[in-house]
């Protein structure tokens, strides 16, 4: 059978008709053409190769190739036989070249031509039109297009995978090409990589994800025709063209899961080794849920060949998809046994790495931690934990039980161990031996049989004496000697039993090795002074769940008053009730203690327990927004009165309410009283009715009401039983958006795994330089130009919008300027992306306050461009600044041509009742999260609304976020999120939902997801995150770098850049003029802004309060206020911030009760996203007794790094933190604090205890002075 007929290519040497491989096409060497026939017959002979050929096999090949000319015909692809070309062809001359070039080009735009009319066609037929021309294929592409016109890759995916032959036609060290536009590297060839040479004709593999990628060589199968001597140019692009006309062999193909170690890592690649075999993961390819690191244990998600000729009919493995971790083990309770420099253990063999350790946590022996684990295996570890949580702080004691001082502490235990409980040092491989007693605590004789170390390889103790079984005597006592041989840095807890024969007692040891002896000394001390923490704290007051229910559960006929907004009939679309589950209500009001109603709620909806995902998602955040709401209702029975009557107020009923401005939960207008007559006759109908008057006006000690008017016009004094109620309008637009986010954007919006970039950017851009943006060839002009490199490439990002339906971060640390990157972020999207309708959502009504004096103050958008939308509560409470008025406006959800108001325009500029036709259609719309969900009722179209950004994000609660993001549609949409999640996350009023993350924002969700994971060796140049859908903002632009760099350091990876000038700016000429308040200032360093005021005082509990407060600190607070006067700082420069409301008010009436002018005085909530010039913070608590309850409840300082990071993050020029440093010196961070002050002088008042402060010569030393630079 000849070649030609058995499918086979020949590739031959013809004397005098072919060139070198190395020569041009148009050159021929005179060596060349002097070669001897001989030699071309030898060739000849010895690759021409006989491939036998069934009858059937022969007849099905000749169909196929005639399907393939018909097809080559008809597409006009200039096929010519090799064997019809004269013999010098292959020679061809300049022009000829220059003809067949243009000739080439003229089939592939004609290629184009035909491409493009059926991308049209096909849009025309799904109603789309195209919005532009893309560029379908480039020119090098085009023989591979020719390669696999036979393919259907259009129509089904099972196509495509196939098995072809072809030409080896270029080869290196490492890679090679086949029919020269088909690479490949040496992984793909395997074991014959090195049997191949250019012209060999080969079998392989290959895949295509998508029909337009280019195919991928999975694998070469096998070399099917052999040279022996190197092929010419000319012969090799005849074999190619002569296996260009066979049809390819298809595989269907499907996901299947292949499970693997990781054997390195590398910044952007993994190696996974298989069953069947090694693989290398680019990480930018794949979808991941978590970071992963070498060791770890993974399933990969393959697509896969499937061949008939295997068992399980799984052939090769074509392209890893997904990386996930083998198995996971959410939410274990882990206790820190040994800390590491770069990672810690939680038990015997498990890890957790320092990178994924919570910034600003410092984890210490005994610490209780709440982790999600994976499989590994990693030295000796077989489990690494990926998420990590603090629980609870062991403040430096060791919780093994029994400890040493706790055995020694018990004389209720058999025996008691008494000796010194640590070893700390800073000497590596050195011997210390520890004394330590064992004592009889019964009435008889003991033997220690023996004593046994754990973990004798590794441990860094051994036994010196007793080697020998002893007895104890009755109340006797024995020496056991051990001996400590230091091996590592860091912490760990060194276990060993005492075998007694009947029973076994376990104890440990804890043997800390420090780089120096100053960080030795801090251990030390900060162990002694942790160990009078023993005592559990008290718990927190509880309210009464069994009134609340009782007047929740209580039905009455209730007539409604008159709404404070006009109510419609028609709207385009009325939003659910979603009334609290009755089972719910039921569980949360009883009486029986909190702990056993939460152990309740988890057994009644086993979805707490379980990680959030996309089929729980509603269901778990439907049930936090019931539980809200009961918590609500539940404190607005602090309002309700057994007996109370009205007065009359011009057209309203006045309600007289002591103390209404300090009262919380506040109300706001649109709640509700109702009043119930318990006293009227049941006989009479009107007497058993209840009246519901509706709040429209909230004024200093009262609130104005309307009820209906039969009862409004009629009421003459009496007395009535009043219950408060709320709004639930807010509540209701959560709802509706969490119920429909998933449709509206998708999985993958939610729940991200990986970055897939769209087809084409949103706009083209191109940043020059850092600093230059273009579109196209036109530049664009800053409208803020002040902003630095990092700011303009974040900006610069989002307007590219290169990810696919994902959230784009800006993680802003305070004073980083996020408010101005979000702003000129709006301003170019409304100025450069055509039909861009956003909508800018904020927390709070500040913010959006904010953000709309700064679009006026860019005087780029025309007033007519954008709105300011408010709530009516703002208006009639006066919270709206004058010089917005004219920007704001009011929305009338009724239907157009329904609604007989029109817009009305005040005095002042102010636009209420906008209704569709007026408001939803500025190019820019700010206001809240929740007043922007006013337009989920007004019925605009589908995509109406193009993108969504959201001030503060780390504020708001997921379901506050989806509100306006529910306007938006997938793919079709942009969100940008900015804000910082190591500060404060919203307020949540219910303690179980806050404890189940309910408070945590979606922006913080975000950052623990691939992939936001920060990896700093994948993104070193970008603080270890893809610049492609986050940008962490550096320079800090607000405070003096003495202050700047205390929580640059403790909560952002020290990576701010100060950029307020410690030599020349207001900032340091006011701390020049404040720090006069301190005497003497001689030793203090001139830049010095940060300091720390020690007062041994005293907290305090009122019996009908659950706050804290401290007078003496109050007091130290005022009189520094009255020396900043003195200075001639002025009031409004100066903030006082403290965690408890009750200090809070303490020290507002010591300035009432003198007279003085008082500066802003609040909460650590309400100084967020503030700043001030000089600020006092008080910490209150001074109690060590209570420290332990502070800690697990999060409350003031202790253990919330979040709070501290707010406090001492709000000072430009000057902060000074009041405090006890015995208490607040067992935290990390308010150590760290402490020592920083005490080593610029920068500390004052009360003497600090040894346990804390160390004084030697060392401290005079420059590197011992700062420990932050």
């Amino acid at each position: 059978m000849s070649s030609e007929a058995s499918g086979g290519v020949t590739i031959k040497e013809e004397a005098s008709t072919s060139g070198a491989a190395s020569n041009s096409p148009g050159e021929v060497t005179a060596t060349e053409a002097k070669k001897p026939e001989s030699t071309a017959d030898k060739a000849e002979s010895q690759s021409e190769v006989s491939v036998e050929e069934t009858p059937e096999s022969h007849s099905k090949r000749l169909q196929n190739l005639r399907k393939e000319l018909g097809y080559l015909s008809e597409t006009d692809w200039m096929y010519e036989s090799l064997d019809k070309k004269p013999a010098h062809t292959w020679f061809r001359n300049a022009e000829r070249e220059k003809e067949l070039k243009l000739e080439q080009l003229e089939r592939e735009n004609n290629f184009l031509d035909f491409q493009l009319k059926e991308e049209e066609n096909q849009n025309r037929r799904q109603g789309n039109q195209s919005s532009g021309i893309e560029p379908l294929i480039s020119k090098q592409s085009r023989p591979i297009e020719q390669k696999f016109n036979g393919m259907d890759i259009n129509e089904n995916k099972e196509t495509l995978c196939s098995s072809q032959k072809g030409v080896i036609t270029s080869l290196s060290a490492s890679s090679g090409a086949i029919d020269t536009y088909i690479y490949f590297d040496s992984k793909a060839a395997d074991c014959v990589f090195h049997e191949l040479s250019i012209g060999c004709v080969v079998e392989y593999l290959t895949f295509q994800k998508n029909p337009s990628d280019v195919p991928k060589v999975v694998k070469v199968q096998r070399i099917i025709e052999d040279v022996w001597e190197d092929a010419s140019e000319g012969k090799i692009q005849e074999a190619v063209e002569k296996l260009r006309i066979e049809k390819p062999t298809t595989f269907k193909t499907e996901h299947r899961n292949v499970l693997g170690l990781i054997t390195s890592r590398q910044p952007s690649l993994i190696e996974v080794d298989t069953e069947y075999g090694q693989f290398e993961v680019k990480l930018d390819n794949v979808e991941t849920t978590f970071v992963p690191q070498e060791g770890d244990r993974v399933r990969l998600v393959c697509e896969v060949q499937l061949d008939d000729d295997f068992v399980d009919k799984q052939g090769e493995i074509l392209q890893v998809t997904k990386v996930f971790p083998q198995r996971i083990e959410p939410d274990q309770k882990c206790v820190v046994e040994r800390v590491y420099e770069n990672l810690s253990l939680l038990g015997k063999h498990i890890y957790v790495l320092k990178a994924d350790v919570p910034s600003g946590v410092n984890l210490h022996l005994g610490d209780l931690v709440r982790a999600d684990l994976i499989e590994c295996e990693y030295s000796k570890f077989t489990k690494r934990a990926i998420k990590l949580t603090l629980m609870e702080k062991s403040f430096g004691v060791i919780k093994f039980k029994p400890t040493l001082s706790s055995c020694a502490l018990d004389e209720c235990q058999s025996v008691s161990l008494i000796g010194q409980t640590r070893h700390i040092t800073t000497e590596l491989q050195k011997r210390h031996q520890i004394s330590l007693k064992v004592r009889n605590n019964v009435n008889r004789a003991l033997n220690l049989k023996q004593v046994t170390v754990e973990n004798v390889g590794e441990s860094q103790l051994s036994v010196v004496e007793p080697l020998q079984p002893i007895d104890i005597p009755i109340d006797g006592e024995i020496t056991l000697l051990m001996e400590v041989y230091t091996k590592f840095m860091g912490e760990a807890s060194e276990k060993f039993q005492l075998d007694f024969g009947n029973f076994k007692m376990r104890c440990s040891i804890a043997v800390i090795v420090c780089e120096t002896e100053e960080e030795a000394l801090t251990v030390e001390k900060r162990m002694i002074a942790a160990d009078v923490l023993r005592a559990p704290g008290r718990t927190a007051l509880q309210r009464s769940r069994f009134y609340a229910n009782q007047v929740w559960s209580t039905k009455r006929d209730v007539v409604p008053g008159q709404s404070a907004t006009t109510r419609r009939r028609f709207v385009a679309l009325r939003l659910g009730h979603y009334d609290v589950p009755e089972k719910l209500r039921q569980i949360y009001l009883t009486t029986e203690r909190q702990s056993e109603m939460f152990a309740n709620l988890e057994h009644q909806y086993p979805c707490f327990k379980e990680t959030l995902n996309t089929k729980n998602y509603v269901q778990i955040f439907s049930l936090f927004l019931h539980l809200e709401e009961i918590e609500h209702f539940v404190l607005m029975r602090n309002y309700d009165r057994d007996r109370a009557h009205f007065q009359r107020d011009g057209e309203y009923l006045s309600l007289l309410i002591e103390n209404l401005a300090e009262r919380r939960p506040s109300l706001v207008i649109g709640d509700s009283v109702r009043a119930v007559n318990p006293w009227a006759d049941s006989s009479q109908r009107e007497g058993n009715k209840t009246y519901e008057g509706i709040v429209h006006k909230v004024l200093f000690n009262r609130v104005l009401l309307k009820f209906n008017a039969s009862f409004q016009e009629k009421y003459n004094g009496e007395d009535y039983r009043l219950e408060f109620g709320f709004s639930r309008f807010g509540l209701r637009k959560q709802h509706f958006a969490i119920s429909r986010i998933i449709s509206v954007m998708g999985e993958d919006f939610l729940f991200p795994t990986k970055l897939e970039k769209r087809p084409q950017p949103q706009l083209e851009l191109r940043l020059v330089d850092e600093e230059d943006m273009y579109l196209y060839d036109s530049k664009l002009r800053w409208f803020n130009p002040t902003l630095n490199r990092i700011q303009k490439r974040a900006v610069f990002n989002i307007l590219r919008g290169e990810s696919q339906n994902l959230p784009y971060v800006i993680f802003g640390p305070p004073g980083t300027g996020k408010t101005m990157t979000l702003v000129e972020v709006l301003l170019q999207l409304a100025e450069n992306v055509p039909g861009a309708r956003v909508l800018v959502g904020t927390p709070s009504n500040s913010s959006a306050d904010l953000i709309t004096k700064r679009v006026i103050e860019s005087n780029v958008l025309p007033q007519g461009d954008f709105v300011r939308l408010v709530s009516f509560n703002q208006i009639e409470k006066e919270m709206i600044p004058p010089e917005l008025m004219s920007y704001c406006a009011t929305v009338d959800i009724g239907t157009s041509g329904t609604c007989a108001d029109s817009m009305v325009i005040t005095e002042s500029g102010l636009k209420l009742r906008c209704q569709m036709k007026f408001i939803g259609r500025h190019r820019v719309t700010i206001s809240t999260n929740t007043t922007l969900g006013n337009f989920m009722q007004m019925g605009f179209p589908t995509g109406h609304f193009t993108h969504v950004l959201i001030d503060e994000a780390g504020q708001c609660t997921e379901p506050e976020t989806m509100v306006p993001i529910s306007l938006l549609v997938r793919n079709k949409s942009q969100v940008v999120l900015a804000g910082d999640p190591r500060q404060l996350q919203a307020i949540v009023i219910n303690r179980f939902s806050s404890h189940r993350d309910y408070a945590k924002s979606f922006l913080e969700r975000l950052l623990d997801r691939h992939p936001y994971n920060k990896d700093l060796q994948r993104f070193p140049d970008s603080s270890g995150y893809n610049p492609m859908c986050l940008t962490k903002l550096l320079n800090n632009y607000r405070a003096l770098p003495s202050i700047m760099c205390t929580y640059s350091k403790l909560f952002y990876d020290d990576e701010l850049i100060p950029m307020v000038s410690e030599t020349d700016s207001r900032e340091i000429r006011l701390l020049e003029k404040a720090r006069a308040v301190f005497k003497p200032v001689k030793d203090i360093p001139i830049k010095q802004g940060a300091f720390f005021f020690g007062i041994d005082g005293r907290n305090m509990q009122e019996s009908d309060s659950p706050s804290w407060y401290n007078p003496l600190e109050a007091k130290e607070v005022f009189f520094t206020t009255i020396a900043l006067y003195r200075a001639n700082v002025h009031e409004d420069q100066i903030g006082i911030l403290t965690p408890y409301a009750k200090q809070v008010k303490t020290i507002r009436n010591l300035f009432k009760g003198t007279d003085v002018v008082m500066p802003k005085i609040g909460s650590v909530e309400e100084f967020q996203g503030q700043e001030r010039d000089i600020m006092l913070i008080s910490t209150v608590r001074s109690s060590q007794a209570l420290i332990r309850s502070d800690s697990q409840l999060s409350l003031g300082f202790v253990k919330s790094s979040k709070r501290m990071n707010v406090a001492i993050s709000r000072a430009r020029a000057m902060m000074v933190v009041f405090g006890n440093p015995n208490l607040l010196a067992l935290d990390d961070s308010w150590r760290r604090y402490i020592t920083y002050c005490a080593h610029n002088n920068a500390l004052f008042g009360c003497e600090l205890p040894d346990s804390i402060v160390y004084g030697n010569a060392a401290e005079e030393e420059q590197e011992e002075k700062d420990i932050y630079t």
